[in-house]
């Protein structure tokens, strides 16, 4: 018996077995919190983006519709799907107290790992950006 106490074989087997299930969870948090944060960053892109576009009236951001598909196609260009309804188009907005500017606003939801498996209110994006219109 006392020798079956000394026994050490196997300790670092069953450690690894206690510890492995929360550093691996939390190895995948912080992968998707990073994915999440990632997300959010290029849907502000796409709104800084589609905002300038608009702004300026270049070409295939004359119309409402246009600076949809433009903001749908730059964001699926960094592999993020987005509907055309969630991009809102103001031409003449009011953005921190200045005028005569033009604002895209983009509300889209966030689709990850931790937000299937773990209760979370983290699952709506919304950003905007605003640029200077063009007379």
């Amino acid at each position: 018996m006392i020798r079956l106490l000394r026994d050490r074989r196997g300790v670092t087997a069953t450690e690894f077995a206690l510890v492995a299930p929360a550093f691996l969870m939390f190895m995948f948090l912080m992968i998707d919190g990073a994915r999440m944060v990632w997300t959010y960053q290029a849907l502000q892109e796409v709104a800084t983006n589609s905002a300038r576009c608009a702004a300026l009236g270049a070409t295939g951001c004359k119309t409402s519709a246009e600076v949809r598909d433009y903001a749908v196609a730059r964001a699926a260009a960094n592999g993020i799907k987005l509907a055309t309804g969630a991009v809102t188009l103001t031409p003449a907005a009011t953005c921190l107290s200045v005028g005569g500017m033009t604002r895209v606003a983009i509300s889209s939801t966030y689709q990850g790992a931790s937000t299937k498996l773990l209760p979370s209110s983290l699952t709506a994006m919304n950003t905007e950006s605003c640029f200077p219109t063009a007379s």
